[in-house]
């Protein structure tokens, strides 16, 4: 069975083969790839391991700094997963992975261990029209080859590319449920420090790292490829670059289960892609010196821009407190009565409804009190807002609330529904210049201790990877980062700015009282 698979220094050797393609890539490109398979290198390529393993500093772009680095040994090995942590533009999806994916899925021999089974070499991504549009750059790989495009079985699909030795190779969402039912010898993550992280989410690493594993046993040469800008310190890919090649970043008694691991990190011009220039990358560093030290120098950050502090969010959260009880108004001097504020994020289709209730103590403090999300249920196409109301209207008559703060999503229909429930819902135009002022309210409160917050991890995470971007107007924009979610953060941040709006409001007009947090 194994004398199928034809070695990786045969397949980039042979021009017939993948040896055309292979030539295109750039030095430190080549050596990833002849690294991850174990090939012996030349004295140039064994510098880009030392890079790759972080014994060459760069330069404030992010090129090497030849002449203060070290040589670090290499031993040639074979790896059965590779997690590359590399800048934008750096070709770690175009070039590193299209290319394993190209000859595992026509040399590496998985054809004789598939059985009976489909087997597919999966290319996962959170953005399924980004996965989709990868397939060609597979093809192009192929196509390049004299023999392997011969191999190619008629026109690929939207999702598939097959080939004549019954080897598929095909682009899935990162959902365990996308990969159930398959043999699947190579999977590649891309992009996976993107991917939804929270414990029930089906998008989860972990959960398809889990899945792959199990439809990967019977395959000799299997391969997992986690590729990924880095994004905040959470998640497998921040996991494996902690650990480091073989563990060998933790203590000597963690090493077990990670010897088959090989860890490559670099920034983007460290990648030698020729359409980067110097140029470019200065003026992105002076653009957004944030943002550039993570996509382009390839650094993982506590939050995405700083724009949260994850240390006060922790200091915020109140352990084992997932919901309050509502305070009766009995016993409290008129200005310190509880006078709670509900607000609302609503969605229909593929988002949540965001629900929170909150209040000002007696402190000046903001107080979270309830906390809901509700979701699609698979499938049903829509979320049923009659009865994300209803339960609302419940919560609103427990907690004496009459009506409720949303943006203007659906607004006239969601306000008939809600008048036949018996309470009413203010619309608030969110704009991007409102939208940065009623989360730079949240800011402030979080860097002055004065809000707490429930116990809750998908709104810790929402939180804590909130991503502040430079407009090309010289604006600020604050956002959820592509594929992840913000209800819970935007209900929080609209309920907090809401409460102290209407407590400077109706608070009082006693002298000597102050009627405003700030």
């Amino acid at each position: 069975m194994a004398s199928l698979r034809i070695p990786f220094t045969e397949a980039i050797g042979e021009k017939r083969l993948l040896g055309k393609a292979f030539n295109t890539l750039s030095p430190p490109q080549q050596a990833a790839l002849k690294i991850f398979y174990g090939c012996e290198l030349t004295q140039s390529e064994c510098e880009y391991w030392a890079m790759f393993q972080g014994h060459v500093p760069f330069d404030e772009l992010g090129y090497p700094r030849w002449d203060a680095g070290s040589l670090f040994p290499y031993k040639a090995k074979e790896y059965e997963q590779c997690w590359g942590i590399i800048g934008r533009r750096g070709g770690k999806t175009d070039k590193f992975a299209s290319f394993i994916v190209a000859y595992e899925a026509t040399c590496g021999g998985h054809e004789a261990e598939r059985g009976n089974s489909t087997a597919v070499c999966f290319l996962i991504a959170q953005d399924l029209k980004l996965a989709r549009g990868n397939l060609p750059l597979i093809q192009t790989h192929l196509q390049a080859s004299a023999i392997l495009s011969k191999e190619l079985d008629g026109e690929p699909t939207a999702d598939f590319i097959r080939l004549k030795n019954g080897i598929n190779i095909g682009v899935a969402p990162p959902s365990k449920k996308s990969l159930r039912g398959y043999a699947i010898p190579v999977v590649v993550m891309d992009e996976v420090g993107f991917w939804y992280s929270d414990d029930d989410s089906a998008n989860s690493d972990y959960e398809v790292e889990r899945a792959v594993e199990q439809a990967q046993g019977q395959f000799s040469h299997r391969k997992l490829v986690g590729i990924s800008t880095p994004w905040t310190k959470e998640g497998l890919l921040y996991k494996y670059y902690v650990a480091g090649t073989e563990g060998t970043h933790l203590p000597r008694e963690q090493h077990e289960g990670y010897q088959d691991i090989l860890v490559l990190h670099a920034p983007t011009a460290a990648m030698e892609n020729p359409l980067i220039k110097r140029e470019w990358l200065r003026k992105k560093q002076q653009k957004d010196p944030e943002a550039f030290e993570r996509e382009s120098l390839a650094r993982f950050v506590d939050s995405v821009s700083g724009f949260l502090s994850p240390t006060l969010l922790r200091e915020a959260v109140e352990v084992n407190v997932d919901e309050r009880e509502p305070l009766p108004r009995e016993g409290h001097p008129d200005d310190e009565s509880p006078l709670y504020v509900a607000a609302l994020d609503p969605a229909f289709r593929n988002d949540a409804f965001g629900f929170t209730i909150v209040h000002r103590d007696g402190h000046g403090r903001i107080v979270q009190d309830v906390i809901r999300r509700w979701k699609r249920i698979p499938g049903e196409e829509v979320l049923n807002p009659s009865e994300i109301l209803a339960e609302i209207s419940i919560l609103l008559k427990q907690y004496r609330i009459h009506f409720v703060y949303s943006d203007q999503y659906q607004l006239e229909s969601l306000q008939q529904l809600a008048i036949a429930l018996g309470f009413s819902i203010q619309g608030v135009d969110f704009t991007a210049k409102s939208k940065a002022r009623i989360l730079g309210n949240l800011q402030q409160l979080l860097n002055q201790k004065k809000i707490s917050l429930l116990q809750n991890k998908e709104q810790y995470q929402e939180l804590a990877t909130l991503e502040k971007k430079l407009t090309p107007t010289g604006g600020v924009q604050i956002t959820a980062p592509r594929g992840k979610h913000d209800d819970l953060a935007m209900v929080l941040a609209l309920g907090a700015f809401k409460a102290i709006w209407m407590y400077s409001t109706v608070a009082p007009s006693m002298e000597g009282k102050k009627k405003s947090l700030f």
